[in-house]
């Protein structure tokens, strides 16, 4: 069952797409010599990332790090004051586009036939779920939102929107994107430890910078 948002780390400077841009470097060097393609050894190897700072970022918002995934939608783009955990060590992470925001999360736990209408679509305020299996995922929706969700070994991956907000399609593609994290896009997407330790500064508001995103976490002291 998908539990609320307990903690995101917030972080403004991450507000950029997951995308790893070595394809410029490689034109470059190819326009050096017209007419002659890039050899692969002009093509720069992405810088090595530490592993062990990756995994104590990840510690640091209480997520397992075998948890985060992340996917590719279109036009969308990681708002970076959404990443955070949910349930004991699970992940959540928003892509927005405009004012329309899709969510991917992933928490332990089964989904099969027998409990595939059980509990919300996250994010939305709740109603009765409908659910139809689609290949390999399950297609879930009440009269407001919608998710696919896919089931793997001990964990659930969900993305989740606004019916009015994200179409179908668009949800199906996100959905069929999603995949573990590598360690550059580990990089890019958990917030980064102070100088002695933890995580930067909450800078929590209502609302993300410039997107009309609700802070859906829950006040000080209460349960997660």
């Amino acid at each position: 069952m998908i539990r609320s948002l307990r903690r995101p780390a917030l972080s403004a400077a991450l507000l950029l797409p997951l995308v790893l841009t070595i394809g410029g470097a490689a034109q470059a060097q190819a326009g050096d010599r017209p007419g002659r393609p890039a050899s692969p050894a002009a093509v720069p190897a992405a810088a090595p990332v530490d592993r062990a700072e990756l995994e104590a970022r990840a510690r640091a918002i209480e997520t397992a790090i075998e948890l985060i995934h992340v996917t590719s939608v279109p036009g969308f783009e990681p708002a970076a004051q959404s990443v955070g955990v949910i349930g004991d060590d699970g992940f959540s992470l928003a892509y927005v586009k405009g004012g329309a925001v899709l969510w991917l999360t992933v928490d332990r736990g089964t989904l099969t036939e027998a409990n595939c209408a059980e509990g919300s679509i996250f994010g939305t305020g709740g109603g009765e779920v409908t659910c139809e299996r689609e290949g390999r995922t399950w297609y879930r929706s009440t009269a407001g939102s919608h998710e696919y969700a896919l089931a793997r070994d001990g964990y659930v991956v969900r993305l989740s929107a606004a019916r009015d907000a994200v179409s179908r399609d668009v949800l199906r593609g996100a959905a069929e994107a999603a995949h573990p994290a590598n360690d550059q896009e580990l990089d890019a997407v958990l917030p980064p430890l102070r100088e002695r330790g933890g995580v930067q500064p909450d800078e929590r508001g209502d609302i993300f910078p410039g997107r009309e995103v609700p802070d859906n976490r829950p006040p000080a002291g209460a349960g997660g």
